[in-house]
């Protein structure tokens, strides 16, 4: 019987052994997915503060376009003013050359000339018929 061996004792500390390795693995791993956690998380918040600095920026830069764009307006304001006020006078010119034209020839041969006539008022939309399909 004293060749009998207890395998119990033996096998008793490998099991310890085993399950503190166990456990420090498992701590191991633990530890590197908070730190890859917490380096996410500085990775996604450089990101936002990106993108907030550039949202801000693209802000300021379109009321600055939109102010540029109401000045342009104001300015631009005159130039149509004149423009209509040149309109007026050229039409008021052409409508005295064809009354003219009625009763002088040289007028009436300028008016054949370059073809000038009288075009019809636009009628409002409320007078037109809508096309049918």
């Amino acid at each position: 019987m004293e060749d009998y061996n207890d395998p119990a004792p033996e096998s008793s500390p490998s099991i310890v052994g085993n399950i503190q390795l166990l456990i420090a693995i498992l701590a191991l791993a633990f530890s590197v997915f908070l730190f890859a956690q917490i380096s996410a998380n500085g990775q996604s918040s450089r990101s936002m503060k990106w993108r907030y600095d550039t949202m801000d920026r693209q802000l300021t830069s379109t009321i600055d376009s939109e102010n540029r764009f109401a000045e342009l307006i104001k300015q631009r304001e005159a130039s149509v003013q004149q423009a209509q006020q040149v309109q007026a006078r050229y039409t008021e010119i052409l409508n005295d050359l064809l009354k003219l034209a009625q009763t002088d020839d040289d007028a009436k041969a300028v008016v054949e000339k370059y073809r000038i006539q009288r075009q019809d008022p636009p009628q409002p939309a409320a007078d037109q018929k809508p096309a049918n399909p």
